[in-house]
């Protein structure tokens, strides 16, 4: 077992409320104790499992209503899917891989807002955060799952394609132009998160006032807070250990989106060293800063995802510093740091912390 030892940043006060457990677990326990229709819908997208739980406003609301409701928020989800997908030929995405070195590629104007949104994150983090870290992917053998170690010269002439910032956006045109060869677009970093925002803005518009929506394991929306409680609570699994129980954190959310980074589930094995999917795309290398989990807590899914695949390259003294900064954004690290685990919480006025196991 892992020595661990907590440090607390900006604490007040533990608290502890649980609901956790599977979407089925939820509805039975809401049954139980609320007199308000709940719902559980599920739906496979972005090869992941998204699951949608659902709180009637009004005890006697239809729960098919509510089934519905999250049939149209899939139906967002599947669109999202269309537009961003690397793997599909005709999307915007694998449009502007194909095209935009060669000639302005014209697409959706959804697709440009997405692009200047990653743009403002890429900025933000000052680049640690970069959607055109595809080529990296591929060149490492992730896309293929078979990995290679790259030799210094093609490191040096992949990383010369990488960076949002030499991609060129012209928002009167709708168009997309790769100022560079060998450029790349992926949205997988982000692409759950996007995917919860969508379905989110559906379950709003049609009245839903309290729902938790789940991308994977991974992402989540909390909308409003179930019957009784404050907020939605969220384990943090340990990167060690997923199984039920083995959480090393718990916060509780409201009105506002968390995802957790983790290179321990997606990784390659080359000449028995195992390195994780999140490259640096500063170096072009897996990251290795002692940082084995990274969650970002802030009100949209999309920058929840790109903040936490940030903090998870940024690694502890520079998210301490960027917490600083942007007190509004809520983090959660576990660090490993000689023979101890550490968990560090930044911005938080109250949260539950489990022993790691």
């Amino acid at each position: 077992m892992l020595r661990v030892s907590f440090v607390l940043t900006a604490i007040t006060a533990l608290v502890a409320f649980h609901t956790g457990g599977t979407a089925d677990d939820v509805s039975e326990e809401a049954a139980q104790k609320s007199s308000l229709p709940v719902v559980a819908v599920r739906h496979i997208a972005m090869a992941t499992d998204f699951e949608l739980i659902i709180y009637g406003n009004y005890e006697d609301e239809d729960p098919e209503a509510l089934r519905e409701y999250g049939r149209e928020a899939f139906a967002a989800v599947d669109r999202l899917e269309d537009e961003i997908s690397i793997w599909r030929p005709g999307s915007a995405a694998s449009r502007i891989n194909r095209d935009a070195e060669t000639c302005p590629v014209k697409v959706p104007s959804d697709m440009i807002t997405l692009l200047q949104e990653s743009q403002k994150f890429y900025d933000l983090t000052g680049g640690v955060f970069d959607v055109t870290v595809g080529p990296l992917l591929e060149l490492w053998g992730f896309y293929r799952k078979e990995g290679k170690l790259p030799g210094e010269a093609v490191l040096e002439k992949t990383l010369a394609s990488i960076g949002l910032k030499y991609v060129h956006l012209n928002r009167e045109e709708s168009t997309v132009f790769f100022e560079r060869t060998g450029m790349r677009v992926d949205f997988g970093g982000i692409g759950k998160g996007m995917a919860l925002d969508r379905a989110a803005a559906v379950l709003r518009h049609q009245g839903i006032k309290n729902a938790r929506l789940n991308g994977g394991s991974s992402t989540i929306i909390g909308l409003g807070a179930p019957p009784g409680k404050t907020g939605w609570t969220v384990d943090i699994s340990s990167p060690y250990n997923s199984d039920a129980g083995s959480s090393f954190a718990t916060v509780t959310i409201k009105d506002e989106a968390m995802s957790t980074s983790s290179a321990s589930e997606r990784y390659l094995e080359i000449d028995n060293v195992r390195y994780g999917h999140i490259l640096d795309p500063r170096t072009g290398w897996p990251v290795a800063n002692g940082v084995i989990s990274a969650t970002a807590i802030v009100p949209e899914g999309l920058a929840s995802d790109a903040l936490s695949t940030a903090f998870f390259v940024m690694g502890e003294e520079a998210v301490r510093t960027f917490c600083n900064i942007h007190k509004e954004v809520r983090c959660v690290l576990l660090v490993e740091s000689g023979a101890e685990t550490k968990v560090l919480f930044f911005n938080f006025e109250d949260e539950h912390v489990k022993e790691t196991r």
